[in-house]
């Protein structure tokens, strides 16, 4: 078959159809490289977006067939399913740390011996230092604007006699934030539900404020008559008194203010801050951010104040679910999924954009309602098949439900099954930007960016550490040569009898009484028995082999940590510096955000 062809200045001469097919095809790249080649040479911009305590059976595309997540699962079905992505520490503070850097949280001092492994108060002095170098940082070093929005949670300040923020977002590499330093916490209900989660910790709080002021009284009294102080040092030790008494009463009424802080950068906007359209602000300002951003590169840091308690959902999603205010937070949050999705898609910017969602841990299996008409509702989240939850070294605490989409480089409807860590996020970030990682800074995570294509199906990590404060609780396992993942516990927490949860305790802890040693530790086969129900006969040789490996390489790992001040002493995290409370109109400390004071509807 022959076709004619002009050729200027020659007239017509015939081609093979095999030439024209090669002339066409170089016609049509020469095309794509006019349509695309921008693309081409552009960074990727980022969307990465963090819920706080789902649980990986909470998702539709992880096996929940009753909680509607279509954002979410469409994600899925357009990238790749982590299916054993994981967290090293369980809890949201050394989580996130471990999250943003690449790093343990114990080489950054995020490691408690206290029960609590969070920042409770914004007038303590702890936080993620700023000499860690995020993945913010890294990207914007070269070019990209940065916004963070949501749930912080790595500390405010450090000690200072006035607001240094060296703990704040945008210290550590963000150009842009909006959310709560803390966490979202029961104080912060927009409808009172019972409970707070730091008063109701004191149930005779008012009896026991009583006795103390009758006791302070009684004291300074006796050293007057006593005739131990004079009467300035008594009318000073009486004016003491009086104000310690004023503010303890106090305390109940202020505390939501003191620790419900909306900031937008620095400046403290809305106290106590409103949950009921909180996503519906948190959505808004991420799909602006994409919009002003839109000719990039960026990294929006999406982190969800949900479907951590307080429960709360705009109007629209109030008992839209079959299970309860959980329900309705979850569809809540996949429907902001899907709008930062459309945007994306309506800037025809989802070709460029990596989006990695994920969950900081488990989710929590304590979080049970006394509410008046709800007692006994679950409002934690549901972990699957997975043993446990928040808190624990099992599965149902470690493993988190992750997507990645990148059409460029990930295959739709992919997944990987292989154990890869959350700290792979700085390392893999860096890879697709171009950014070198500096040299003296040691990261735990690693580039995953071949598997994420497919094209390399090598497990990332031969080792996974699993933390529970500063101890190595279990190690996960995946041998070089064998497509089999173990897990060895060392340690594991107490349940409440007939449960898989520590409901005395609120959160389970990780010393002491509240924890069971194994001797020999535990060992699991994860690939046929994900929910730890079977350990192997820890008589059996090939099983002693898997134990002695995971120890040699505990005691390598601890090794390579460097002692560093650690950021969870309880002078540290205790409320003991009021003056670095963040006030917006002091001392009424009360205001709502300019714009949003009425708004809970959708217009964006």
């Amino acid at each position: 078959m022959e076709l004619a062809n002009f050729i200027p200045g020659k007239g017509f001469r015939k081609l093979n159809i095999f030439q024209k097919m090669k002339t066409s095809g170089l016609i049509g790249l020469l095309l794509l490289v006019l349509v695309y080649g921008d693309d081409a040479t552009r960074k990727p911009n980022f969307v990465i977006i963090m819920v706080d305590d789902l649980g990986m059976g909470d998702v539709g595309c992880f096996g929940n067939d009753t909680i509607r997540t279509p954002n979410i699962d469409r994600l899925a079905a357009e990238g790749v399913k982590l299916n054993h992505n994981m967290v090293p520490a369980p809890t949201c503070t050394p989580s996130r740390g471990a999250f943003l850097t690449g790093r343990y949280p114990i080489r950054m001092g995020l490691a408690s011996k206290l029960p609590n492994t969070m920042f409770g108060f914004n007038t303590g002095i702890g936080g993620m230092p700023s000499s860690e170098i995020t993945f913010a940082e890294m990207l914007k070093s070269t070019g990209y604007a940065t916004a963070a929005l949501g749930k912080w949670h790595l500390g405010l300040h450090s000690f200072s006699f006035g607001h240094n923020f060296e703990f704040h977002p945008l210290n550590q590499g963000f150009d842009f934030f909006y959310g709560t330093p803390l966490t979202n916490m029961n104080e912060c209900a927009d409808t009172p539900n019972g409970r707070s989660s730091i008063m109701s910790l004191w149930h005779d709080f008012y009896t026991v404020i009583t006795n103390v002021t009758v006791f302070l009284y009684s004291l300074v009294g006796l050293l007057r008559f006593s005739r131990v102080v004079g009467p300035t040092s008594f009318k000073v030790l009486l004016l003491l008194t009086t104000i310690i008494a004023i503010v303890a009463y106090c305390m109940p009424y202020y505390n939501y203010r003191f620790e419900c802080v909306l900031l937008k950068n620095y400046e403290a906007v809305e106290q106590p801050f409103r949950l009921q359209n909180m996503t519906l602000r948190l959505t808004k300002y991420a799909t602006s951010f994409i919009e002003e951003n839109k000719e990039g590169p960026f990294l929006l840091y999406l982190s969800f104040l949900k479907v951590h308690t307080a429960m709360f959902t705009s109007k629209n999603f109030t008992g839209v679910s079959k299970h309860g205010q959980y329900g309705d937070n979850v569809e809540e949050m996949d429907w902001s999924v899907g709008r930062v999705l459309a945007k994306l898609d309506q800037l025809e910017l989802t070709k460029n954009t990596f989006v990695f969602f994920t969950s900081d841990h488990g989710g929590h299996i304590e979080e049970i309602s006394i509410e008046p008409g709800r007692e006994g509702e679950r409002e934690g989240g549901w972990n699957g098949i997975y043993k446990g939850g928040k808190s624990q070294v099992w599965e149902g605490g470690v493993r988190v439900p992750t997507i990645a989409r990148y059409p460029p480089l990930i295959p739709q409807g992919s997944e990987i099954s292989v154990p890869t860590s959350s700290m792979d996020v700085t390392p893999t970030l860096a890879s697709l930007a171009g950014v070198k990682i500096p040299r003296d800074v040691t990261i735990d995570g690693v580039d995953i960016t071949k598997l994420l294509a497919g094209k390399d199906k090598a497990p990332p990590h031969e080792f996974l550490f699993i933390y529970c404060g500063p101890w190595i609780h279990g190690v996960t396992y995946r041998p070089k040569t064998d497509d089999i993942s173990y897990k060895v516990v060392f340690t594991s927490p107490k349940w409440t009898p007939d449960t898989e949860g520590c409901f005395n305790t609120w959160l389970c802890r990780c010393h002491g009484e509240w924890v069971d040693h194994h001797d020999p530790p535990l060992v699991y086969d994860l690939t046929h028995d994900p929910s730890e129900r079977r350990p192997l006969d820890p008589t059996n040789s090939d099983v002693r082999k898997i134990t002695s490996k995971a120890i040699e390489a505990v005691d390598i790992h601890e090794g390579t940590v460097v002692p560093v001040i650690n950021q969870f002493q309880r002078f540290r995290v205790g409320p003991l510096y009021p003056w670095l409370q963040p006030c917006c109109n002091f001392p009424l400390c009360s205001c709502v955000e300019e714009g949003y004071e009425n708004w809970d509807l959708v217009d964006f």
